[in-house]
This record gives C-alpha cells, structure tokens and sequence, in this order.
C-alpha cells in the first residue's frame, strides 16, 4: 500500500514497517533494502498476472476469444492492483528497472502457452505468430494507455492477427 500511495521514491522503510505493524529492524532483517521489498511486492504482482492468464486462457472459446480474454484480464487485475494511484506510471517504470527477469519470464511463459494453444488449432506458424500477437498488443498498448480504449480495441487486434 505505501507504494501504491507514495510511489517508489516516496516510500520509506520506516513507513512500511510501521503500516505492517513490524519493528523496522524485523523488515530489514527480510528485506534488506527498499528495491528487495519492492521485488517481492512485485513477484506477488506477478503471480497474479499470470493467475489471470491462466484462468482466462482454460476458459472455453476459440484460441481469438481465451487469448483476448487473457489479455484483458492482465490488465484488470494490473488496474486493480494500482487502482487510480498516481504514482502508477512510476512504479510500472521501477518494476521494469528492478524486475527485468520477472517480466520476461511471465512474457515468454504466455507466449508459450499462446503458441501451444494456436499449434493444437493445427497452426503450422503458432510460434512465430504467438510472439507477434504478444509484441503488438504491447504496441497497441502503448499507444492506447486507457484501459476502456485499450479493452476495447484488444478484440479487433488479436481477432485481426489470429484470422
């Protein structure tokens, strides 16, 4: 919570361990400085991401509808997590800073299972196409930042690469 009022800059250890009702020396005896506690945070993050991705994707459906679906529940539970902070472009920022490897094993785990799913479908390019589809809805989401317009046009955007 007190990345998510103050932003990364703005939190101190001393305000998280007093929000956790902790002793300050118990925090930093788990985390010894402010970017550990901020990729632990993360991970949890992380985890229910790919939570999302994997409840949407074992719905049924056609691989367009589960992959779509999976998608916008990412950025559901994304929202959810930062709600209206206004330090959430930070702390996207310092998650790409401090967790590199987190995200790209997320990434690369959805792109697999995207693949795996289009090659089931008997889609000879479902490696090649999964990695595309995964590369432009980060371009689309780039360029549409709004959830509502970023939800919106996701459909048309994986139906359009999947067709």
């Amino acid at each position: 919570a007190q990345f998510i009022q103050n932003g990364f800059r703005a939190t101190r250890m001393e305000a998280v361990a007093r929000a956790a009702g902790i002793a300050k020396a118990t925090l930093y005896s788990r985390y010894p400085d402010k970017e550990a506690l901020f990729r632990a945070v993360s991970a949890l993050a992380m985890d229910s991401f790919r939570a999302a991705y994997a409840e949407a994707l074992a719905r049924t459906g056609s691989p367009t509808e589960r992959i779509t679906a999976a998608i916008a529940a990412k950025y559901a539970a994304l929202g959810r997590l930062l709600g209206a902070s206004p330090h959430a472009d930070e702390l996207v920022a310092e998650h790409a800073r401090l967790c590199p490897e987190a995200h790209a094993a997320l990434t690369g785990w959805f792109t697999a299972e995207i693949a795996r799913m289009l090659a089931a479908e008997g889609r000879p390019d479902a490696d090649e196409l999964a990695r595309v589809a995964v590369a432009a809805v980060d371009g689309v989401k780039q360029a549409f930042p709004s959830v509502a317009d970023f939800t919106r046009i996701l459909p048309l955007v994986v139906g359009r690469l999947l067709a």
